[in-house]
């Protein structure tokens, strides 16, 4: 049923313990888990006449790249099969949906911060947007926070 399992990672506790859904999943159907993290541009600032141009920052994409090759290893050893990604982007939850899309990934496993009211209006939610926007099945976990 689910061949291709995509948890997007940032990094954070919160958004790894989706990891415990997808293995489960994993092992019941034989699929893959694709990790996924999206490194985002970060902008120059400098005079206003000027359109702001987008860089990545070498060492947090370097970081992401060690992070999940660490979590494809342990997820390995376990017995499952693995792959990993990390993408720059500058709209995090787009490059999720897009990569879902391309890659033609049968679900998508994410944790949300839990976040309600205005916290969640002013910080935005990446987890609402894939729910709201990809025609990729998702599993969303709601922290317990």
């Amino acid at each position: 049923m689910y061949k291709k399992i995509l948890v997007p990672l940032d990094g954070s506790e919160l958004a790894k313990s989706a990891l415990d859904q997808a293995e489960k999943l994993a092992k019941t159907f034989d699929s893959e888990i694709i990790l996924f993290q999206v490194v985002p541009f970060m902008p120059i600032y400098g005079s206003p006449e000027l359109v702001t141009p987008l860089i990545v920052d070498e060492k947090q994409k370097e970081a992401a790249e060690k992070y999940l090759q660490s979590l494809t290893e342990e997820l390995r050893l376990k017995g499952l099969k693995v792959s990993a990604t990390a993408k720059t982007g500058q709209q995090v939850a787009v490059e999720i949906i897009d990569f879902a899309k391309e890659n033609r990934v049968d679900l998508i496993v994410m944790s949300t911060h839990g976040r309600s009211g205005i916290s969640r209006w002013v910080l935005g939610s990446i987890a609402l947007k894939v729910l709201t926007r990809a025609e990729t099945p998702i599993l969303l976990l709601r922290s317990k926070d």
